[in-house]
């Protein structure tokens, strides 16, 4: 004969304690990590402003030591690399022309160098031109280049003035 035998399992969850402890420490790991990603990205700002602040000093410490160099203000030659920007010129390209620019004027004041010609063709007297300041000078070259014909004429008084980076000023003369 059969019995109706009844077998009652009962269990424990011993497992709750266990997972809401797992739960816990992943919750402060997941802070701790948004907490150093925080960290990280305020640390990179500070890092970005700092090499930002360093490069703006050393463009400002260049710009006074190449105006000191060819006898202007600080003021003049941001605002001619300012426009030499404007149609694709670096500054670099910029301070370098006007170094040889300089050298250069100063050489045809004394009847001799590359830009004696170049000054002559242009009709302006480099004793007149090397006395006025450098956005004046700018001035009376790009007038002069305004009646240049060609562009291949232009190209060749910017070398003789300027040497291979008068080539990039034609287009802000």
């Amino acid at each position: 004969m059969a019995e109706d035998v009844k077998i009652v399992i009962s269990a424990v969850d011993k497992t709750k304690k266990a997972f809401s402890g797992v739960t816990s420490a992943l919750k402060k790991v997941a802070k701790a990590a948004f907490s150093m990603k925080s960290a990280f990205a305020l640390a990179a700002g500070a890092v970005g402003i700092g090499l930002l602040i360093r490069q703006s000093l050393n463009s400002i410490d260049t710009l006074k030591k190449t105006a000191d160099k060819i006898g202007t203000t600080t003021e003049q030659l941001s605002r001619l690399q300012y426009a030499a920007q404007l149609t694709g010129v670096k500054t670099e390209t910029v301070n370098m022309a006007m170094q040889r620019f300089t050298r250069r004027l100063s050489e045809a004041t004394k009847g001799t160098g590359e830009a004696k010609g170049a000054l002559r063709t242009l009709n302006i007297d480099a004793d007149k031109l090397v006395k006025m300041p450098l956005n004046e000078q700018m001035f009376v070259l790009a007038d002069a280049f305004g009646e240049v014909n060609t562009s291949a004429e232009k190209v060749a008084l910017a070398m003789k003035l300027f040497d291979s980076e008068g080539v990039s000023l034609v287009n802000t003369l």
